[in-house]
């Protein structure tokens, strides 16, 4: 056998190393290094290797993300190919150890439920009644490596769509999607499960500055939320920027102020508060 077939299989073999390691966990490269190193007998691994070994990994199509410096398989092509039947058992299952058993059985199936991802094709989270940081933590990494989602409801729908953030209205959280060249807001409630897609999306919308003006004793006890600013002050009203709030809670928000609130731009959102105020005084029969 010739030194070069040798080297092939030695790297060869460094590689599936480096990836039965980072199917155990999520690790940073420190980590992998000590981890990696620990049944050579002497240190072959080192930062450098390890992520030309990764980035192999990456080209033979095996999703491995690196989020807050820590390196996981999301999926591999070659994965488990699970039905959305597979995936209503294990809800079914989950349920069952949730109500029935105790909390050591809830974290073993939980893990078995992480261990089950990392085999799978796709990144799959149930959503629980209490909320689910596994579910969120995916939403977000599907936000930052720019990768669409599928959302599946509890009426078995579902809606393949690019995320955008996670949102809270009165308490309630959201899933603040865009769909059909609209952007929407999905309430966690209604869905059961998201899956992490492959296909990536480019999304450059930005969202506009919404400038409005409130007036008298509103004006003087309101409180600025975290994304908002005053511009201008006069006697009786001050001016607000709202900068990142999606459209819809906004104006949900805004219309509970009546008439000591007016949306100065952008126009659209004008309008469309114009449009509301309008459809609710033909409701009572005032227009």
């Amino acid at each position: 056998m010739s030194k070069l077939s040798v080297k092939k299989n030695l790297s060869s073999m460094q590689v599936l190393k480096t990836l039965q390691v980072l199917l155990q966990g999520n690790f940073s490269m420190s980590e992998l290094v000590e981890r990696l190193n620990r049944n050579e007998t002497e240190p072959v691994f080192n930062n450098s290797v390890i992520s030309k070994y990764i980035n192999t990994c990456r080209f033979c199509g095996i999703d491995i993300p690196k989020i807050h410096n820590k390196y996981f398989v999301a999926s591999m092509p070659f994965g488990l190919e699970l039905t959305n039947s597979d995936i209503n058992l294990l809800e079914n299952l989950q349920n069952i150890i949730k109500t029935e058993m105790s909390a050591r059985y809830n974290k073993i199936f939980d893990k078995f439920v992480e261990k089950l991802n990392r085999y799978s094709n796709k990144k799959i989270a149930r959503v629980e009644k209490d909320g689910s940081k596994a579910f969120v933590e995916y939403f977000e990494d599907a936000v930052f490596e720019k990768r669409k989602i599928k959302l599946m409801f509890k009426n078995r729908a579902e809606m393949v769509c690019v995320p955008l953030k996670i949102a809270e209205n009165n308490g309630k959280m959201f899933f603040n999607v865009f769909y059909k060249n609209k952007e929407r807001m999905i309430s966690m409630s209604r869905v059961s499960g998201i899956a992490v897609l492959s296909e990536k999306f480019v999304y450059n919308y930005n969202e506009p500055a919404v400038v409005f003006v409130l007036k008298g004793n509103l004006a003087e006890r309101y409180t600025l939320r975290e994304n908002e600013s005053i511009i201008s002050s006069e006697p009786g009203s001050i001016t607000v920027s709202n900068k990142g709030d999606n459209k819809d809670i906004l104006l949900a928000r805004l219309l509970r102020y009546d008439d000591k609130c007016e949306i100065l731009n952008p126009k659209p959102y004008r309008d469309e508060m114009i449009q509301i105020l309008d459809n609710a005084l033909k409701n009572y029969g005032e227009v």
